[in-house]
């Protein structure tokens, strides 16, 4: 069994969770040849719980290849990926400040879902993969506060 895991993201908060658990992580980041906002891409029609496996599906694959391909420790690799759902609409990443108060003025007095989907490989690649989802109810936003 592996002294720790390697963590397939560079986001502060996932690093940080795994911290108050207790579990030792190694950062397996994308290197500058890989472009991981590809991976990110949403497909017409799709729901958002199978837009969240296949991106983090996405995820994992790349990063035991990028493992492999540095020639590090054989290790669990865990791999995520969250995303906003509005009814059925997957609410990206905004674009720019314009964006991201449209959104919340979508989102304003209105209960939408947040689903994060993880993925563990263990060192033999054999993959463990769970949804969550939580409904949140936003208060009503004055256009002032956006």
């Amino acid at each position: 069994m592996s002294a720790f895991v390697w963590l397939a993201s560079a986001s502060p908060r996932r690093a940080e969770l795994l911290d108050r658990l207790g579990v030792a992580h190694r950062p397996l980041l994308a290197g500058p040849d890989e472009d991981v906002e590809a991976l990110e891409a949403t497909f017409p029609d799709e729901l958002p719980e199978v837009y969240v496996e296949r991106v983090t599906r996405a995820k994992l694959a790349a990063a035991l290849a990028r493992r492999r391909h540095r020639g590090l420790e054989a290790a669990p690799v865990l791999a995520a990926d969250t995303t906003v759902a509005l009814d059925d609409e997957i609410l990206g990443k905004p674009a720019d400040d314009a964006d991201a108060g449209a959104m919340l003025g979508r989102l304003s007095g209105r209960t939408h879902r947040v689903l994060t989907a993880v993925a563990v490989a263990d060192a033999s690649e054999r993959v463990a993969l769970r949804i969550s989802v939580s409904t949140v109810r936003f208060a009503a936003l004055a256009p002032a506060a956006i």
